[in-house]
């Protein structure tokens, strides 16, 4: 079968090493279809002359989540005294990154559809920038070449990063060496990383729900006019969102506080959260429990780079926005569940013997409106691989829609269909279908029964997984991870 790719995705890799180091992050947490580098716009460009230009040096478009990055690598001055090193290197670093992401917000506002992968404006994005009314930008600035000189005049304690102080506003930042409040409040909120904060954020947050989940959380933190905050480093606020989970095991805020009393006028970050998390062991048991999880990351980039046009073509008319939507629900889980998914998928393929059919619902939550069907198919030694693959389609099809008898509470329906992992051939692939309904009529469901009862699904090979690891695990829950191993390990 020829295989005509469902994406056009970007190589590039960046310019620069700095721009390099940002890609290689951005493609790791967002992975290579939502994240790409070196972005250009058509202004000035037209009829195949002029000059095109760079949009900015790295854009994510999730859903209508839109990142926009600047990296600056600018020599901090150490020759020169600090009272005048820092304010240029600050307005090289820092302004001169605020106003290119401020114009590349407006910019793709105007005109979300003149974005482009090449100089030559002929590569539309992959995935298309969501009009203004309902995207939700972050500007992201990434400053790099002070570290050294912000250790220096710490006494070389600390990690490096910028102090944190919102009290800090417009050019009061030129009188405060290695600090960053609020470059211009007057204008959409910039969120300014240096070279040690970003790779411990994104490093940390590695997922793009966690990392968005956490700028919108910071913007929030930092933003407010009604709370002054300081940290003596991007490391403390970090380690404080990270200890904070609520009621449902979201991590929405930095500190609690007593329901009974009112929001502080000023909050201080004493230096602590960051060593005292590094030495927890429950965190030190998550790092090593979230292991398995990349399995799921790796799942989707085979999906994403493997995918063909022609796969679907004699099921379902579905277009390349679809196929997106439907991989997005995929990276669209975070780093703890993607834990929890890849747990049960590896799990299953450890089971399976050769010859078996198996089938396990996933489902997690109160509400379990999201569920995953995982499906693994033997294929008969007689049969040719494609016949097999479109039989198994059909199959995968048929598990996903009556998986709504087994799951009443879900909504979307995220199936995945596998070769058997006991086979005896070379090679293997994977099939996605994605089936999103609300309700379901009365008639409905009887046919669906119908359905399962002729075809046989459900049976005894049939398995529900709910999800009752906590993201810090305890020893006992560790150690019955480890015995799930991801394929390959």
């Amino acid at each position: 079968m020829k295989h005509d790719p469902l994406f056009d995705i970007s190589e590039s890799e960046g310019v620069t090493e700095s721009e390099r180091i940002l890609t290689g992050l951005c493609r790791d947490s967002f992975l290579s279809l939502w994240a790409q580098a070196n972005v250009f716009t058509d202004e000035g460009f037209k009829d195949g002359k002029g000059g095109t230009k760079e949009l900015c040096d790295a854009l994510v478009v999730f859903g209508d989540d839109v990142i926009v990055f600047s990296d600056k690598h600018v020599k901090f001055q150490n020759d020169r005294s600090i009272d005048v090193a820092w304010p240029r290197w600050y307005k090289r670093a820092v302004l001169e990154s605020c106003r290119q992401l401020q114009g590349a917000r407006s910019w793709l506002q105007r005109f979300p559809e003149r974005v482009f992968l090449d100089a030559t404006c002929r590569r539309k994005l992959p995935v298309p920038v969501p009009t203004a009314s309902v995207a939700r930008f972050h500007l992201v600035a990434v400053t790099r070449g002070s570290r050294e000189a912000a250790l220096a005049a710490a006494g070389n304690e600390g990690t490096g990063s910028f102090v944190l102080d919102s009290s800090v506003r417009g050019d009061s930042h030129r009188k405060r060496p290695f600090t960053i409040g609020l470059p211009d409040p007057l204008k959409p909120f910039v969120h300014v990383f240096d070279e040690v904060s970003i790779v411990l954020v994104m490093r940390e947050l590695d997922t793009a729900v966690d990392f968005i989940d956490y700028l919108k959380a910071r913007e929030a933190l930092l933003g407010s006019s009604e709370c002054s905050i300081f940290a003596p480093g991007e490391e403390e606020p970090l380690a404080a969102y990270l200890s904070n989970l609520d009621e449902a095991g979201v991590r929405r805020v930095f500190f609690r506080l007593p329901p009974d009393k009112p929001r502080p006028d000023e909050v201080v970050f004493d230096g602590s959260h960051f060593a005292a998390l590094a030495s927890d062991p429950g965190y030190l048991r998550k790092k090593k429990a979230d292991r398995i999880s990349y399995t799921w990351d790796e799942l989707i980039e085979r999906f994403l780079k493997l995918g063909s046009t022609r796969l679907n073509e004699r099921f379902i008319n579905q277009t390349t926005a679809e196929t997106e939507s439907g991989l997005r629900l995929l990276a669209a889980e975070s780093r703890f569940r993607r834990r929890q998914l890849a747990e049960a998928l590896c799990g299953m393929l450890q089971r399976a013997k050769r010859g078996d059919r198996i089938a396990r619902v996933a489902y997690s939550g109160v509400s379990g409106e999201t569920v995953y069907v995982f499906l693994v198919v033997s294929r008969n030694n007689r049969e040719i691989y494609e016949d097999y693959r479109k039989y198994r389609l059909g199959l995968l099809h048929a598990y996903v829609q009556t998986a709504r008898l087994k799951a009443p509470k879900g909504t979307t329906f995220v199936g995945i269909a596998f070769d058997n992992p006991q086979k005896d051939y070379q090679g293997g692939s994977e099939d996605l279908f994605v089936l999103m309904k609300d309700d379901w009529s009365p008639d409905e469901l009887d046919f669906l029964e119908k359905m399962r009862s002729e075809l046989q699904l459900w049976g005894a090979n049939m398995e529900c997984w709910r999800y009752r690891q906590d993201e810090y695990p305890q020893d006992k829950q560790l150690n019955s991870l480890e015995r799930i191993k991801a394929p390959g390990n």
